[in-house]
């Protein structure tokens, strides 16, 4: 793995924790679609992001636009309501 794609992925880690309980549950989801080993316990869900095939962390990636995605709408939407 190149150093860009490496930091990609570890700027991807990061705002994996800024992330509520429903994002952590559909990128659970989109690890278990691809069968990914995850390791599971109380405090949340844990794989190994560099082993990730690149095609799960184009999906990752396009789950987290769909997310920002979302969030300017909602923005956008809350900013146009009379106060």
């Amino acid at each position: 793995m190149d150093p860009v794609e490496y930091e990609r992925r570890r700027a991807f880690c990061e705002e994996i924790k800024t992330m509520g309980r429903s994002e952590a549950l559909e990128i659970a989801r989109i690890l278990r679609k691809y069968k990914v080993a995850v390791s599971e316990n109380r405090s949340g869900i844990f794989f190994d992001m560099v082993k990730l095939p690149q095609e799960v962390f184009e999906a990752l990636l396009t789950f987290r636009e769909f997310i920002a995605q979302n969030n300017r709408e909602l923005q956008k939407r809350d900013e146009e309501l009379p106060a």
